[in-house]
């Protein structure tokens, strides 16, 4: 249990230096990036490998929400600030 709770731990501090320059609405000069769940976590397994389990509630947790691309796949909308 010990051990699962310091795993969510890192995990969590992981998602919150990815999304440090990240948000879930535009910001004056942010540039919208829709990016998947497996996108995202693509992006992080070099640091460290979290479920899209975890990610999905990260995501709804910060209030993300999804967009649908043109070709009718469905990603979330985030905004980088740059």
């Amino acid at each position: 249990m010990e051990q699962e709770n310091k795993e969510n731990r890192i995990a969590k501090e992981v998602l919150d230096a990815y999304f440090l320059f990240r948000r879930p609405l535009p910001e004056n000069g942010a540039i919208q990036q829709n990016l998947t769940t497996q996108q995202i976590q693509d992006e992080l397994e070099p640091m460290m490998l979290i479920s899209l389990n975890d990610i999905i509630q990260y995501m709804s947790d910060h209030e993300f929400s999804m967009t649908t691309e043109a070709d009718g796949s469905v990603a979330w909308a985030v905004w980088r600030i740059r």
